[in-house]
């Protein structure tokens, strides 16, 4: 059982019968005579109305909360861990997973109710506390019959806290294992290494235990500035850490997230879900039904696979979180910063698409501004939202989603209005079971890869989960739902056009005067949407990033540095640099690649089948490439036909995409 679940249990016989001591946020914990004062209660205390005056505001300055406010509250908290305050709390921290190069937060260890504090402050455990009444009447009970035996063999599932796991602030402080060796101090021993913080895991190759060791010991810094300067984070979010232990027997140290399985799933399914499902259509057209529909669900299911080995990856040390960090682990310094480069090159891709699928839609639906001009507007009318905080461009990280739904309702109920072709369902385009044109096919290779590129942030998904064990479901759903959001696009689509299809399905409908004009504009105003809330958050990891190459980013600085930054003129002139930067180097490419599908191609080609096949696969053998056969014949197979075919693919495709269209036979 893991310490995380193990703390809240009742600590005697009388709490266990009538309920176990009040812990935070709980409903069911309240004694018989006491009332919980929470969001849900209906009356106030009548100890706490002493002493109010006639506002109802206590002596303390609190005010007492109308009926209204509780109606409100019962409803942001309705349904536990999957209420509306938790989901609103989980997007806006999703918002945040794609960075690059994140600055370490520091961790602290779950809070334990069985802890007492000592003379010196430090915080005490007993072997024998936390654990559940009925193991304690039982070794009671063994005790009294000279059954020493049974208790020999019990290990203590607590240990004295150090001075590295007394971090603040006090009250979430529990005891963990101790550090015997300091990281920086030298090699340490494989044995050594297993029970350090972060418990680097035994499965692992000499070298990358070395790496683990390194990474460790940046988590390590990261808490020691926690400790000396409590009040630089005392309003930033900490990475608890629990135990558990594997099926296998080995225990190693996890950080505990918040997200639920719901939760999780909504997170991937927003990441998954993009401008890419508008060029699935075109996609069948260069492919044919049977191919293109067979390379469609070839995609999802390795995606998916690939999806989980980086959860593997990620459980062999705590300290890994980030997809650079399992780079680090299995490549080393280069891997991290090829990583880097490649998260770079593919948001900027990312972002040249939204602003083509901006300036086509407006160009569609106002045909007197050049598609140029619309560009321009886009990027440079964005460039103060680079300055805007990211707490505030969070907010706006789920409305994509949504505007992606609403398209595919908005494609769908113009070919069921429409009644004779093209663009109609009820009277369906000529398609083609094969391509028409063979020399297409390999174009068709990134479009079907591009709406899976989310591997980037899955990590940090699976680090905000609560019941990480329950990944592999999440997964699962995230792929059934994303799948079938897809295959509905691409089909629609090509029914609706046939060969007619262009290189975004919203052009062939704005283009189309016999759809209702109110849909159509409906329909710009939801890719319009788009750009706007998903440029800006794009754009910030790669500022941070750049940032830090150039030694002016705030996050890694200590107080006295950051004050200095922050009034240097040269530090906040490069900094506003960088953020006009990134919406020029977009716009350039936007204008010199004007072409939707060959952006999408190239991304799906050059970036996803890289991040998203190739790279975890070679992740999860190189770390896991240990003489004690961790990874069976069949599955290293498997593996290494996925990366031959996947490398094959992904050169064939960038290619093509960057080939003029003219000597693939097509006529732009």
């Amino acid at each position: 059982m893991s310490q995380r679940n193990r703390h809240a249990l009742p600590t005697s016989w009388d709490a266990y019968e009538h309920g176990r001591a009040s812990s935070f946020n709980s409903l069911d914990s309240v004694p018989e005579n006491e009332q919980h004062q929470g969001p849900f209660s209906s009356s106030p205390n009548p100890q706490q109305m002493q002493g109010r005056n006639a506002d109802g505001e206590s002596p303390s300055g609190l005010r007492r909360t109308s009926s209204i406010g509780r109606k409100f509250d019962s409803l942001r908290f309705m349904g536990g861990p999957n209420s509306i305050d938790n989901f609103a709390k989980s997007l806006q921290r999703a918002a945040g997973f794609r960075e690059i190069t994140p600055v370490r937060k520091y961790s602290v260890s779950l809070p334990g109710d069985e802890e007492e504090a000592g003379a010196d402050g430090a915080e005490q455990s007993s072997p024998e506390q936390g654990r559940s009444l009925l193991r304690e009447q039982l070794n009671a009970y063994h005790m009294q019959n000279g059954s020493e035996d049974a208790l020999q063999n019990e290990q203590p599932e607590t240990e004295e806290a150090t001075e590295e796991s007394q971090l603040l602030p006090q009250e979430q402080q529990r005891a963990h294992k101790p550090n015997t060796d300091s990281i920086g101090s030298g090699p340490l021993l494989a044995s050594q290494l297993g029970t350090s913080y972060g418990s680097i895991s035994s499965r692992l190759t000499p070298a990358v235990r070395q790496r683990a060791s390194i990474l460790i010991a940046e988590q390590e810094e990261a808490n020691r500035r926690a400790r000396e300067h409590p009040e630089d984070f005392k309003d930033e979010p900490h990475r608890e850490l629990e135990q558990d232990i594997l099926p296998d027997g080995e225990v190693i140290t996890r950080t505990v997230g918040e997200s639920t399985v719901p939760m999780t799933v909504f997170n991937s399914i927003n990441v998954l879900i993009g401008v890419g499902i508008l060029a699935l259509p075109l996609g069948l057209k260069y492919s044919g039904w049977v191919i293109g529909l067979v390379l469609l669900a070839l995609a999802a299911v390795t995606t998916a696979y690939t999806a989980k080995l980086l959860a593997k990856c990620l459980d062999t040390n705590v300290a890994s979180t980030t997809y650079g960090d399992i780079a680090f682990l299995a490549f080393d310094t280069w891997g991290r910063n090829s990583v880097e480069a490649l998260f770079i090159l593919e948001l900027t891709a990312a972002n040249v698409a939204l602003i083509i699928l901006f300036a086509d839609s407006m160009n569609s639906l106002l045909p007197g501004v050049g598609v140029n001009e619309w560009k321009a507007l886009i990027a440079l009318g964005l460039i103060p939202l680079n300055y805007v905080p990211f707490r505030t461009l969070s907010i706006t990280s789920v409305i994509g989603i949504f505007c992606c739904f609403g398209i595919i309702i908005i494609v769908f109920a113009d070919g069921l209005i429409k009644p004779h072709s093209p663009g109609s369902l009820r009277e369906i385009a000529k398609t083609y079971a094969f391509p028409e044109h063979w020399k297409t096919l390999p174009l068709s290779l990134g479009l079907f890869m591009a709406p899976w590129g989310g591997h980037s942030v899955f990590p940090a998904i699976y680090k905000d989960m609560r019941h990480p064990q329950k990944y592999g479901r999440a997964v699962r759903y995230t792929y059934i739902f994303t799948y079938g959001l897809d295959f509905s696009m691409a089909v629609l689509g090509y029914l609706m056009f046939g060969d007619k299809v262009r290189d975004e399905i919203t052009s062939n409908i704005l283009r189309d005067t016999s759809y209702p004009h109110a849909l159509s504009v409906l329909l710009v105003v939801l890719i319009c949407i788009i750009p706007v809330t998903k440029i800006p958050l794009s754009n910030r990891p790669i500022m941070d990033t750049l940032n830090k190459k150039f030694h002016i980013d705030l996050r890694e600085m200590d107080p006295k540095a950051r004050l200095y930054s922050e009034k240097s003129w040269k530090h906040r002139a490069g900094r506003g640099a960088v953020a006009i930067l990134v919406n020029f180097v977009s716009l350039g490419i936007a204008i010199g690649f004007p072409d939707f599908d060959s952006i999408m191609a190239l991304m799906g080609s050059a970036f996803c089948f890289t991040i998203c096949i190739i790279l975890p696969v070679s992740f999860y053998l190189k770390i896991f490439s240990s003489e004690d056969k961790q990874i069976s014949l069949m599955e290293r197979i498997l593996d290494w036909t996925l990366v031959v075919i996947s490398s094959v693919l992904a050169v064939i495709g960038t290619v093509f995409a960057i080939l003029p269209k003219e000597k693939i036979g097509l006529s732009g």
